[in-house]
This record gives structure tokens, sequence and C-alpha cells, in this order.
């Protein structure tokens, strides 16, 4: 018996994996170590990703062909969509959440030219990658594959990080935004159902296509492209007191 998308993927590469969602950003943000100017930088470029996941998932929408059978609420190609239409839901409401902290905690929006960010260059690799990933000549397993990839990532990342024993008493005023909002946000039932969900639809999309060699390949190399963004994506911090 073939094994799963999900499963092929993971076997891929392991240490990439690691790197990806153990990042030295996560285990101070973890242990409430994490400067405030390096949160910061991190919630300004998540922002921007999760604008163009906005447009990404509108894209992978566009390549679904919804049937007009009787039973479409049972087909593959209306759960898929659903799906997407809860994570275009879930997005709305993370971007409200970035835009809160940053408003409350950072006293973003006081100056509109000072607080345009623009895009890094791990971002806009990112944007580039969510292009290829739907692109014209993309089979929807390869968005798929995609959009499980970075969900799975972040699930596991910030598992990582809750691990990381964060005490108490933060040293910094966005330690509360970490621990009571961040880290539950990304490590609860419902969004580990949600990347689930996405998973077993990708497996069920791969199964009943019989997907050829080329597009599993296809697959992998988009796998292999998240995890060496997802690595970058984290700001590069310094380890102090033994972190």
């Amino acid at each position: 018996m073939a094994s799963k998308m999900t499963d092929r993927l993971m076997a891929l590469d392991p240490p990439g994996f690691k790197a990806a969602t153990q990042h030295p950003w996560l285990r101070l943000i973890g242990q409430s170590k994490l400067p405030a100017d390096a949160q910061l930088q991190w919630l300004q470029q998540d922002r921007i990703y999760a604008l163009s996941y906005v447009a990404f998932i509108g894209n992978l929408l566009a390549k679904v062909q919804l049937p007009i059978t009787t039973d479409r609420e049972q087909s593959l190609e209306w759960r898929i969509s659903d799906m997407l239409i809860e994570a275009l839901v879930n997005i709305r409401r993370e971007l409200a959440m970035f835009e809160d902290i940053l408003r409350r905690h950072f006293d973003w929006g006081q100056n509109v030219q000072e607080d345009t960010v623009q895009a890094n260059t791990t971002t806009r690799i990112y944007q580039q990658l969510f292009g290829a990933a739907t692109a014209p000549n993309a089979p929807l397993s390869v968005g798929m594959a995609a959009l499980w990839g970075t969900e799975r990532c972040y699930l596991e990342a910030w598992r990582f990080a809750k691990q990381q024993n964060a005490t108490s008493a933060g040293q910094y005023a966005s330690d509360d935004v970490v621990r009571q909002i961040l880290i539950p946000n990304w490590t609860s039932t419902e969004f580990e159902s949600f990347v689930n969900d996405i998973g077993n639809l990708l497996n069920e999309l791969t199964e009943r296509s019989a997907a050829t060699d080329e597009e599993k390949v296809r697959c992998d190399e988009m796998w292999r492209q998240v995890l060496w963004c997802e690595e970058r994506f984290w700001p590069e911090v310094d380890l102090v007191d033994g972190a």
C-alpha cells in the first residue's frame, strides 16, 4: 500500500523540519527571554505574510472545481473548499490579532509612514512560493502540500515554544502576549484539528487522483522549500543566559 503523502513528506527531511520548528527565536520566546525588538520584527513580517496568505488561499479556491451533483457536500472538492474558506476566516482573525497586539504593545499606527514596514527577503521568497504553488500549471495537490506544510510547521514550532517552560513573570512587557495569545493560538486543539484536516484532504486528493511520480516530486520540492522558508522566517537572535 502506498504511503500517505503527509507521511512521505515528513520522512523526506527530518533535520530540516527540526531546524524549521526548533529555532532559537522560538526557544527564547518560550522562555520569556526574547527582546521586544525581535518580537516586533516577527510580528511585522508575519502580518505581511498573512496578507499574502489571503491571496494564496483565494488562488487555491479558484483551482477547485465544485461538483453540481446533489451530494456535493460529501464530495472531496466541496470539503477542500470548505477547509479553504475556514482558512480565510482564520487568517482574517489572525490579522486582527496581529494588529491589535502591535497597537497595544508597540504603538503601531501612530506614525503611518514609520510603521509601514516592507517585506524582508524571506517574506518575499514566501510570497513567491505561494505564487509558484498556485501557478496555472501547478496541480492542486502542490498548493495543498504548501498549505499543509506551512501550517504543520507552525503547529510544531509553537508547541516547541510552549515546552520551553516560560516563566510566570517575563522581563519584557510583551510577555503576556506570548503566554496568553500567541502560544495558545497555535497550540490549541482547534488549530491542531485544522492542520490534520488539511493533511487528510491532501492525502485523499493524492490517493484519489493516483498522483504521478512527477506530481509527487513537485510536492516533495514544495515541502523542502517550505522548510527552507520556515527556518529563515524566524528572526535571528543571540542566545543568552545559557538558553
